[in-house]
């Protein structure tokens, strides 16, 4: 779990109070300590708008708060660890943009591995030739596609067949596509770079081009500033979010 912790200081202020004021301290700093980290939360997620080109809904929402009580004054701001929705954990693929470094691996590439279709030890990096889509990534179903050809799906109803390969061939909207990979190396793909290819048919002939290169290493360098930009947001916006609720807790108390 990646989080970023508000805590305050308000000793120097309850020090000032009546005792009626401070039996309201712990409500009141509970509450600042969560709009703070509320406050924060929404910093980060215009930092990730700012240094990401065209963020997903669910990057967007890869955070969330953990509210503060009267028994325990912090709040949290969290990177999401769970598969919700049944995308990528967030943590897996922002850590290293928060960090820098080396990347996780795909589960694209976890499949292509698991299939033989990938050196063990390799990441695969698009090229700008394979079509991106409209956050800049690649299609689910462009990845499923070349999975299917590859051979590489779990379940093996999914694999491309003979009959499917057929039916493209007879397509007559589109050129018949079909991807494949230099791995395990052949006397067929011994000149071309390592990666996954797609062959494209043509009425007098094919041509190829890489989709994929296989890399020893695939590091991001330190994008998002999660930490910065969560503390210079909590330490300008606490004391006066402790200040609006110290008001709320005090008007409610002599109700």
């Amino acid at each position: 779990m990646l989080e970023y912790s508000v805590q305050g200081d308000i000793n120097e202020i309850e020090n000032h109070l009546s005792r009626m004021g401070r039996e309201q301290v712990p409500f009141a700093t509970a509450l600042a300590l969560t709009r703070t980290a509320k406050f924060a939360q929404q910093k980060v997620i215009e930092e990730i708008g700012r240094v990401f080109d065209r963020p997903t809904r669910y990057t967007l929402n890869s955070t969330f708060v953990e509210a503060a009580r009267k028994n325990k004054l912090w709040a949290l701001v969290k990177i999401k660890d769970d598969p919700t929705g049944g995308g990528i954990v967030p943590i897996k693929f922002l850590k290293s943009e928060i960090y820098g470094g080396q990347r996780a691996r795909k589960g694209f590439e976890r499949r292509l591995i698991a299939a033989g279709k990938m050196p063990p030890n390799a990441f695969a990096v698009p090229t700008s030739l394979i079509p991106l889509d409209a956050y800049g990534n690649v299609p689910r179903s462009q990845l499923t596609k070349i999975v299917s050809d590859l051979q590489a799906q779990f379940d093996a109803t999914a694999n491309t067949t003979a009959r499917s390969r057929l039916r493209r061939r007879r397509s007559r909207t589109k050129r018949p596509t079909f991807y494949f990979s230099t791995w395990p190396p052949s006397q067929r793909t011994q000149k071309l770079k390592p990666g996954i290819y797609v062959r494209t048919e043509f009425g007098f002939g094919s041509s190829i081009k890489p989709v994929f290169l296989f890399v020893s290493r695939a590091s991001y360098r330190r994008r998002l500033r999660f930490f910065e930009v969560a503390d210079q947001a909590a330490r300008s916006r606490f004391k006066l979010e402790f200040a609006l609720a110290m008001r709320q807790a005090l008007a409610t108390a002599f109700r």
